[in-house]
């Protein structure tokens, strides 16, 4: 690989500290010069013009966990500037998985990552870190595992408090994936069959990713009018565990609720004052998107996707299912209205996407639970769905703390949630340019630095001479996000040039 020269960048290092002029130097994947640096004939120059130059964008919430081997160029992703994902979370990691489990897990996975046109063809954390780096992809991968993949691993779908054995040989299957490189655990508390775990269960887990120095991060098991009594178990957590926590995708959920997030950042201060490392990520938007089957009451899917579709056949169970489905999608969808079908299974129902759901059961003449559950019935977990239920007043609340990280939380589908194509270009432009919420360096700091050493990767987040050649280059004053609920797809401007180990990735030239 050439030497590369970027003259004339304004660089924003990921410190946090104000930017200032320079070149930088690109040789075997680092940055080895930083100064006013002559260009040797044989490199590649770019001109930078003045535009700000940073650390490659880091995402600590992604659901690429497949899409990598479905389109290894991952333009969603590299086209705002993201570097590094954070795979395997909110509880559900596609590793580690037996020969048993294979079609139980893909089900799993299904809402949060989509479906692979093969089975999984890996089995422990290292065998799926090492299809990773085969594919090829233009993005750098650093996973957790998942509590609810290390569960159904040693108990299957089971709604039941562990034996003393299960429980052991859970930590002992978290330390195996911890040593083969985990960066740490992932909670899924909405979702079986984690959400079936107890406290104590989690945190002697959440002891095991302590010892290895690993981060937890978790979905919290409410984030609607119980959000206080959930932040309350995250602190339990690591107050016993002493485990570095990060709660996933901070918010609250629903009008009746809204407000209270401040209450929660007052708890994560205080725990903060008192030792305790906690922080959280977040994604700038005022919907929710995941699976359509976070509607339907957890119990229901005890024993997995099968034993659900079986108890849809039961009258008597059916009706109890509809009754605490209706009760969800008011609180969480305004009755239909406020949740749109972003990606289905099948043909039959392809006609959904980009449907609210009240549309859809009015179409269907069915009630809006009965028109969820028929699309489950038919579609399984794959069904994923956007949820407008959040302020924005919470969001930019939630993002002025020092604590706060971004994330996209993205998932890919038929008609996704433009989170995924351009969270990072929407904090830097509506944010921080048009709200002035914070500096453009503090900004950069959250997004680059902080989130790498959360993730304890010291080798990039910064610009420094010898670190990796991770690099963004974007226009400040241009920088946005585009794409809409509606037309969600649409790559967002300003970002220039994306580098990753020095090997330029995105040209919008």
């Amino acid at each position: 690989m050439p030497d590369t020269f970027i003259k004339n960048a304004l660089i924003y290092d990921g410190t946090g500290a104000p930017p200032y002029r320079g070149d930088l130097m690109l040789r075997q994947g680092v940055v080895a010069k930083i100064g006013r640096i002559p260009a040797d004939d044989g490199g590649q120059v770019t001109d930078a013009g003045g535009l700000a130059i940073a650390p490659g964008f880091i995402n600590t919430h992604s659901h690429m966990d497949l899409e990598l081997f479905r389109d290894p160029s991952l333009p969603a992703s590299i086209r705002q500037g993201i570097t590094t994902e954070c795979l395997g979370q909110d509880g559900s990691s596609v590793t580690p998985v037996t020969d048993i489990l294979l079609d139980e897990l893909a089900d799993n996975m299904a809402p949060l990552a989509g479906l692979l046109d093969r089975p999984y063809f890996w089995r422990g954390f290292a065998d799926y870190m090492a299809a990773v780096d085969k594919a090829g992809a233009d993005v750098r991968f650093v996973s957790l595992v998942g509590h609810g993949t290390i569960r159904m691993n040693v108990m299957g779908n089971d709604n039941r408090e562990p034996s003393p054995a299960e429980l052991e040989a859970m930590k002992a299957l978290l330390a195996e994936c911890m040593e083969q490189g985990a960066k740490g655990l992932s909670y899924g508390l909405i979702y079986p069959p984690g959400s079936y775990g107890k406290t104590g269960e989690l945190v002697e887990l959440a002891k095991v990713a302590a010892k290895y120095d690993g981060i937890v991060m978790i979905h919290m098991r409410d984030e609607k009018d119980r959000l206080l009594e959930s932040i309350d178990e995250v602190l339990e957590i690591m107050r016993q565990s002493g485990v570095r926590l990060q709660i996933s995708h901070f918010k609250v959920v629903g009008p009746a609720n809204w407000g209270t997030l401040r209450r929660g950042l007052e708890r994560v201060e205080e725990l903060r004052a008192q030792g305790f490392e906690v922080t959280f990520d977040q994604y700038p938007w005022t919907a929710t998107s995941t699976g359509l089957k976070i509607c339907v009451p957890g119990w229901a899917y005890e024993g997995g996707e099968q034993a659900f579709q079986r108890r849809l056949e039961d009258p008597d169970l059916y009706r109890k299912i509809l009754e605490e489905t209706n009760r969800e999608i008011a609180v969480r969808g305004g009755g239909g209205k406020d949740i749109m079908i972003a990606s289905v299974a099948t043909d039959e129902c392809a006609w959904m996407a980009g449907k609210r759901l009240d549309e859809i059961a009015a179409k269907l003449d069915l009630t809006p639970g009965d028109a969820a559950l028929h699309i489950l019935r038919r579609d399984g977990p794959a069904v994923v769905v956007v949820y407008f239920c959040l302020c924005e007043d919470d969001v930019a609340e939630a993002m002025r703390s020092p604590r706060q990280c971004l994330c996209t939380d993205g998932i890919l589908g038929a008609h996704p949630h433009p989170r995924a194509y351009s969270s990072f270009p929407r904090f830097l432009g509506r944010y921080v340019r048009e709200k002035k919420l914070m500096p453009l360096e503090t900004a950069i700091h959250k997004i680059t630095m902080e989130p790498a050493r959360r993730l304890r990767l010291w080798d990039r987040g910064i610009i420094r001479e010898g670190m990796d050649a991770d690099l963004v280059l974007f226009d400040p004053e241009r920088i946005a996000d585009v794409n809409s609920y509606e037309r969600p797809g649409l790559f967002p401007v300003g970002i220039e040039k994306v580098w990753v180990r020095g090997e330029l990735k995105f040209s919008a030239e």
